[in-house]
């Protein structure tokens, strides 16, 4: 046991510098930031209210970081957006309530106990999300990227998937694709398409935020995206393997964080390009200088029509893009598996249960 005076001051060393890594995030949350876990409040309109384990109830603003077993109630006329993983964004209906039972980005669990939500889930083709739902006794793992709405009555389920693929705990090899809607009850799953008609204000809400989002990428500041870049340490840059498409940047124009991809080519599911996105050092690979890098849109401009969208040209000096998005390579030693988009018999298809 020589090494043990050694070892533990490696650990030490390595848990204060967390921790450091933590505090900075926190006392910066209008900054830019790779998350290590989901659970960042994005939006809040109305009244919402948050119960922490041990604590009362109180009001949920824009500057709360949700954890693991936190409670999240809306009222009336109230509605409220929380960040997943990177790309990936959590709204919430007026009227109800869900749970963040666990917000690490590998094993990541959201209970709805009432109401609806939407989740625009941010991810190319091949990427496994894995984003666990709880609704009534239903379990949904949604592993592509796509746009997913989970209405919670009691006795009743449904799931509406607009674009993406979902595994239900009815068949662990079952996949829910686009253009269809699950309602489950007592006599059992009911499946019917997807009329694109069926929609209300929430889901239009979810809809608008998705191009405010996607047009607050493209109004991001490249000196300041740059210098925090040039900042990082290469414990923050080690965070990223924890999801390996991207990172939330804060937009004063949007007053919230928008997803700022590693690499080009990203679109959100509602269609909006992401003109901006961050180079480091060639196709999967990770440079010293990381900086961000502006693309035009599929027609040479900006794909959101509002001034700001560049058009400087890429890496390889040309400017263009791939014309449908597709998975980056993983960083830093992560796993990036390429599935076929329709493999409904693969044998990975199978719902992992929340840890």
């Amino acid at each position: 046991m020589k090494n043990s005076p050694r070892m533990l001051k490696t650990i030490g060393l390595v848990v204060c510098l967390s921790a450091l890594v933590s505090a900075g995030q926190a006392q910066n949350r209008e900054k830019f930031g790779i998350s290590a876990r989901a659970g960042g409040v994005n939006s809040v309109l109305g009244r919402v209210m948050v119960t922490r384990q041990g604590q009362a109830a109180q009001l949920l603003t824009d500057q709360d970081n949700l954890s693991a077993g936190d409670s999240v109630t809306t009222g009336q006329a109230s509605q409220a957006e929380v960040l997943l993983n990177p790309g990936s964004y959590l709204r919430v209906a007026e009227n109800s309530e869900f749970t963040l039972v666990d917000n690490s980005l590998d094993n990541l669990v959201v209970k709805l106990t009432k109401g609806s939500a939407i989740i625009e889930a941010t991810g190319g083709e091949g990427a496994d999300l894995q984003i666990n739902v709880l609704a009534n006794r239903q379990h949904f793992v949604i592993i592509r990227g796509g746009i997913y709405r989970i209405n919670v009555q009691p006795g009743s389920t449904e799931l509406l998937v607009r674009k993406g693929r979902v595994l239900t705990e009815v068949n662990s090899r079952e996949v829910l694709k686009g253009g269809m809607r699950v309602t489950y009850a007592a006599a059992g799953p009911l499946t019917a398409k997807l009329d694109k008609k069926d929609q209300d204000q929430f889901d239009l809400w979810s809809k608008k935020r998705a191009e405010t989002l996607a047009r607050a990428n493209e109004r991001l500041s490249s000196r300041a995206v740059n210098g925090y870049l040039a900042s990082m340490s290469p414990l923050e840059w080690a965070f990223s393997a924890a999801n390996p498409w991207g990172l939330w940047a804060y937009s004063p124009f949007s007053r919230s964080f928008t997803f700022m991809p590693f690499h080009y080519g990203w679109s959100s599911p509602y269609g909006h390009y992401f003109g901006n996105c961050v180079w480091r050092g060639g196709f999967g690979g990770y440079g010293r200088d990381p900086s961000i890098v502006s693309y035009p849109g599929p027609s040479g401009g900006s794909s959101t029509g509002f001034p700001g969208g560049s058009s400087a040209s890429g890496p390889s000096g040309t400017g263009s893009r791939p014309v449908t998005p597709s998975a980056p390579s993983a960083p830093m030693g992560s796993r990036s598996e390429s599935r076929d988009s329709d493999s409904s018999n693969h044998a990975n298809n199978r719902i992992r249960a929340p840890k």
